[in-house]
């Protein structure tokens, strides 16, 4: 893949200000622009290649990340003026994780020589313009990689962001930055007054102990390694060299403890401590061989290690025995369940294959069905480790599985003659309904006479097309070969009956893309267009071969355009009459609200209406239910203004409100 850097463009404002430097910074500017000018050229030329070309016609997903990309460019922030330019850095990019490679080794570095260093004295001697070369390269990457801290890009909304003010806000935001800040520390300036040549047996540590604050870049290392692991494909085997480097380490710095120890103690003082007397033991090697042996049977409490004559001893040995029991024990279960996590997948399939044995076995199965059935499962976990695709493809959203199919399945869907030349939308709906299916030595595929449910695809292996026999070879199929696929379209005038015309065995074993009918018409209800142009060359397949009844397809292409015509009618009727009943219900409604409007009115027009008895013509009867309703709208609004009033405390009060409610209701 092509290293990328992702280069922003700085403001008119700062250019106009970078123009004011005196002569010198503005010769030395000009020099870094011009550099990283010529790099950028350099990198835009790689990444202007032609593309080769996409054998998976999947060129659109190429366009639309390009489109993606820019836009988030365009939304990030960056200015595209162009005069002056400042680095970021995509963490997704491969060149990212590179760099995090090279900061992990110098940390690596730091971590075994800046304390090995500083207690074996014959270390520092040896090699010493070797040691202020690796010691000053190390840091000139820790001061790289600051760099590279600051400008990290980093998720906001979605979007990469790649502004540098945005980004040295978000570093200093963090924690990250004080750790940078103190691994690059110039704590070398000690050496002014404490030569790293100085220490011998007598004096211990060296001074390269001052650069022990370069152990605090140690999150870069173990960020490179959450990376690694991620991305290889060997994680569990991974992890097991990352437990060993660890416990390595870990011996290492107790080794050097111990030397420690016996130079405070004395050397050859007492039989626990080193005893440097002796061309031998006087020498590097067996110094810290001799270290690190004993600092490995202490740890891991394996071997009989000399026992300690003082206090101080006594407590650096109970010490370590602790640390050895708890850090291995820890160790050690993590290796054991890493080991059996690497064969977790032959463990389960070793449990479904003894499940299967145990049912055969209980039904009674006959030897020779048992053997086949135990010879599939040998053949599937040769061939794939019966690795279940749904399952292991379940986590991923539509859009990465589809993808993922595309991959994978679309060459072997576009050898299907009916599908070809198919749009792009129905092409990647299909390839989700691929399902793999394998078949052993002497198996039927189909039977003739069966009817067609399924269309097949051969993806390896060697199929034969026998006669009703069984033993006749009528042809033979291999790998690309497709079969069944007129049956699932169910075209009317099939001479045939969508039923299989021939019988079809398996002569090894086969493995066989299956698309099932079901599927296919579920997918090309949302593709009508689809629909009709595989029908149209289904109808051609059938012509050439002879088994299309023309008058059959015909009458039937004038019952299905009819059928279509009168449900559009009937769906057209059905709106019409949901507009119409949704304007009488509008209609009813407002009448409804009109009508107890006016019986509103007339009520209160009939209450306010005096009562006189001068009309000795009325008739009687009129006259008492006007007296009455009058009454009735008297004490309504009488009882209705004493429950606006506050509550009635004594019962004298509260009498004459219960009479006039009961005179109400009597009313």
């Amino acid at each position: 893949m092509v290293k990328k850097i992702e280069i922003a463009v700085i403001s008119a404002n700062e250019t106009r200000c970078d123009e004011k430097l005196n002569s010198s910074n503005d010769h030395s500017y000009s020099t870094f622009r011009r550099a990283l000018n010529a790099l950028r050229r350099r990198i835009s030329r790689k990444e202007h290649r032609t593309r080769p070309p996409d054998k998976f016609n999947a060129d659109k997903f190429v366009i639309t990340n390009q489109n993606a990309m820019g836009q988030q460019q365009s939304m990030s922030g960056n200015p595209s003026d162009g005069v002056t330019s400042r680095l970021s850095f995509d963490p997704s990019l491969p060149s990212y994780y590179r760099w995090l490679a090279v900061v992990s080794i110098a940390v690596l570095y730091n971590i075994i020589f800046v304390v090995g260093r500083a207690i074996f004295w014959e270390i520092n001697k040896k090699s010493t313009l070797l040691w202020y070369t690796l010691d000053y390269l190390c840091d000139f990457i820790y001061l790289l990689d600051t760099l590279v801290h600051v400008h990290e890009g980093y998720l906001e909304q979605g979007l990469l962001v790649r502004d540098a003010k945005k980004l040295r806000q978000h570093y200093f935001s963090t924690s990250h930055w004080r750790l940078d800040v103190l691994s690059m520390l110039p704590t070398d300036f000690f050496y002014f007054w404490w030569g790293p040549n100085e220490c011998n047996s007598e004096r211990v540590p060296c001074a390269v102990i001052v650069r022990i604050n370069r152990l605090l870049r140690l999150p870069r290392m173990w960020e490179w390694f959450e990376r690694t692991e991620t991305a290889t494909g060997y994680p569990n085997a991974f992890r097991i060299c990352k437990v060993v480097l660890a416990i390595l380490v870990l011996i290492h710095w107790n080794a050097c403890l111990y030397f420690a120890i016996s130079y405070a103690q004395g050397f050859g003082s007492d039989n626990w401590v080193y005893n440097l007397n002796g061309t031998q033991n006087a020498s590097l090697t067996r110094q810290y061989i001799y270290s690190f042996y004993w600092s490995t049977l202490t740890l891991t409490t394996i071997g009989e290690t000399p026992t300690p004559e003082n206090e101080t001893e006594y407590l650096f040995v109970v010490a370590d025995f602790l640390a050895g029991v708890l850090i291995f024990a820890t160790i050690v279960g993590n290796i054991g369940s890493m080991i059996s996590n690497m064969n977790v997948a032959r463990v389960e399939f070793q449990n479904r294959m003894d499940g299967v044995k145990q049912y055969m076995a209980f039904r009674k199965v006959g030897g020779e069905l048992e053997a086949r059935v135990i010879r599939w499962f040998a053949y599937t976990w040769a061939q794939s480790g019966a690795l279940d695709e749904e399952r292991v493809l379940a986590a991923l959203p539509d859009k990465l599985k589809a993808e993922i199919a595309i991959r994978v399945h679309m060459d072997t869907l576009k050898q299907v003659r009916i599908f070809q030349d198919c749009e792009p939308g129905l092409l990647e709906a299909l390839v989700l309904k691929l399902r793999l299916q394998v078949f052993s030595p002497g198996d039927y595929i189909c039977r003739k006479g069966d009817v067609g449910k399924e269309m097949y695809i051969v993806k390896r292996g060697r199929l034969s097309v026998v006669a009703d026999d069984g033993t006749t070879v009528l042809a033979t199929l291999g790998a690309g070969s497709v079969f069944g696929e007129v049956s699932v379209l169910e075209i009317a005038g099939n001479r045939t009956g969508n039923r299989r015309t021939a019988n079809v065995r398996s002569i090894g074993y086969s493995d066989l893309f299956c698309l099932a009918k079901r599927d296919l018409w579920e997918t090309l209800a949302d593709y009508p267009e689809a629909r009709a142009s595989l029908t149209e060359r289904g109808c051609q397949l059938l012509r050439k071969d002879g088994l299309l009844d023309e008058a059959v397809f015909a009458s039937a292409q004038q019952q299905q355009d009819t059928l279509e015509l009168g449900v559009a009618k009937l769906e057209h009727t059905v709106e019409n009459l949901n507009l119409r009943l949704a304007r009488l219900l509008g209609e009813y409604t407002s009448s409804q609200s009109k009508l107890k409007q006016r019986i509103s009115k007339l009520e209160e027009k009939l209450y306010d209406t005096p009562f006189h008895n001068t009309d000795d013509n009325e008739d009687e009867e009129l006259r008492q239910r006007r007296y009455s309703l009058q009454n009735d709208s008297r004490t309504h609004r009488r009882v209705k203004k004493l429950s606006t009033q506050p509550q009635l405390d004594s019962e004298d009060e509260l009498e004459p409100t219960t009479e006039l409610l009961s005179r109400q209701n009597t009313f």
